[in-house]
């Protein structure tokens, strides 16, 4: 079933952290436009003006209904078609977290999943839906979430149903609510791949589309089927040697235990011990139902610095290849700004252009190759490499020659001098916590240790100023100064620590050393 809808190729905006200041939004969709993006998954949270709700962390950063309709206008200026996504299941911390809807919580210790078994969960998930929808005329697709619903398996237990259909049924009450307004619905496909039945999704073809993912950094090959969870081979156990042998720990799901239904599915996708990347965009196209292929450029797990950009680019060119090789509806490369509403700010989007169309159209007038060298070179430093500040000073040094963007440049060249600092700050650190048991160095040592100390707090501070004097000219708000504490404040705190810990030990030094 071939679609005759333009290829989506698409980035997804996540406005639940830092937030641009709203004079920024038309350069960022000019410049998305310029890159080759043509589509814009945007999750607003509580960034969206919603009426009748006071459930904004921040007040000061929630855009008006002006701005969100300057936003659209712009969006469809540069051909930026906007697929809004409003949570409908989980990922609901933002609303559940108040006291008033916290009832509504499946698990009110953790409130992020909505009870489905109380109608005033599903007024409320109505209610909000009912406002994004309409704000959004122009939009084909309206995104429902539907992903990590980890309080769902307990919610079909309580109530004797099975996970999978207890999710289809909440899907099957909302759907109403976008399809009234002509539109489609596109949903994650982790739930109902993690419940996979075969089958169960055919009253939904042509009504739903399924964005699945894959953040791995794939070659050709992938070691885990994500049908009925995420499975491996129990021959990797015989075989731990392998450098393709995925991570094993207790809990792991094994694709041998599957039942013969999903191994007659799952046949046409094997490679040996290995799969086709995302061949559940193959299945899918087989059964009749629309999907879009999911790979990330920001992650929660890369923090607040910078991007693991070698693993992003295996990850985009994995996908890319599966999306071809599928012929589904396009690719939609995933952006979080936090792992949820609770979790740290990641780093700013102006670190992911690299990853991002062709940075040499991006940043005209220094070679491509050069550019591809630098990110290739901080991709490693992330993990192995200790060339940040070579990286660093050779892009200040290039960044006379840029003819654009050059904000984005220093900011990464910056945000390279940062991951730098935190590293000498652990190893200030580390010297102090690896002598905890003893006294053994003399005080000459302990002298040294402190004034290190203190030279590292003051850079620290200064490096402090850097990143919010130039941030600062673009964002704004309670989740920008969070970023900063979260870049700064652990290292400094431990570090004022640590001093009398130093004293205490010098101390003990000259009076071991200096009788």
């Amino acid at each position: 079933m071939k679609s005759t809808s333009p290829f989506i190729n698409g980035l997804h905006l996540d406005l639940k952290a830092m937030n641009f200041k709203t004079s920024y939004i038309p350069q960022y969709l000019a410049d998305l436009a310029r890159q080759g993006i043509n589509t814009l998954l945007v999750e607003y949270e509580d960034v969206f003006p919603f009426r009748g709700l006071d459930i904004a962390a921040d007040r000061t950063r929630v855009w008006s209904p002006a701005t969100l309709q300057m936003f659209l206008r712009e969006a469809k200026r540069h051909r930026l078609e906007v697929i809004p996504l409003q949570q409908c299941l989980a990922h609901l911390e933002y609303i559940l977290a108040w006291k008033q809807y916290r009832p509504l919580a499946e698990d009110r210790a953790y409130p992020s999943t909505i009870r489905l078994a109380d109608p005033r969960g599903l007024a409320l998930i109505t209610h909000l839906l009912r406002q994004v929808v309409t704000a959004h005329p122009d939009s084909r697709y309206i995104h429902l979430g539907m992903d990590e619903a980890h309080a769902l398996p307990h919610a079909a237990k309580r109530l004797g149903r099975d996970p999978l259909d207890l999710f289809l049924d909440h899907l099957r009450a909302i759907l109403p609510v976008v399809e009234a307004a002509g539109k489609k619905a596109m949903i994650w496909g982790s739930m109902i791949e993690a419940h996979f039945r075969p089958g169960a999704l055919a009253e939904f073809r042509g009504r739903v589309c399924l964005a699945t993912g894959d953040y791995a950094p794939h070659d050709k090959l992938s070691p885990r089927s994500k049908f009925c969870g995420n499975r491996v081979r129990r021959a990797w156990l015989n075989d731990p040697a392998d450098p393709a042998a995925p991570a094993l720990g207790p809990g792991t799901l094994f694709v041998e235990d599957y039942p013969p239904a999903i191994q007659r599915i799952i046949a046409p996708y094997q490679r040996g011990k290995m799969f086709l990347p995302l061949f559940q965009l193959d299945y899918w196209r087989k059964v009749g139902i629309d999907a879009v292929a999911i790979s990330a450029v920001r992650l929660s797990e890369e923090l607040a610095v910078l991007p693991r950009y070698n693993a992003r680019r295996a990850n985009l060119a994995g996908v890319n290849a599966a999306v071809r090789r599928s012929r589904q509806l396009g690719h939609i490369t995933t952006s979080w700004a936090r792992g949820n509403s609770w979790c740290p700010p990641n780093y700013c989007i102006d670190l992911q252009w690299p990853l991002i169309g062709k940075a040499e159209t991006f940043w005209p007038g220094v070679p491509a190759k050069k550019i591809d060298h630098l990110i290739r070179t901080l991709g490693r430093c992330r993990d192995d490499w200790r060339l940040e500040l070579q990286v660093a000073d050779e892009m200040d040094q290039l960044a006379p020659q840029l003819r654009a963007h050059r904000y984005e440049w220093d900011g990464i060249a910056l945000m390279a001098r940062v991951l730098a600092l935190q590293r000498r700050a652990e190893f200030n650190l580390l010297e102090v916590d690896y002598f905890t048991a003893n006294y053994r160095p003399c005080a000459t040592e302990w002298q040294r240790r402190l004034k290190e100390q203190r030279q590292t707090l003051r850079d620290i501070a200064a490096m402090r100023r850097r990143v919010r004097a130039h941030f600062g000219k673009r964002y704004a708000g309670a989740a920008f100064e969070e970023w900063l504490r979260h870049l700064f404040a652990l290292h400094e705190q431990r570090l004022r620590a640590c001093r009398p810990i130093c004293r205490a030990k010098l101390q003990q030094a000259h009076r071991h050393y200096d009788h």
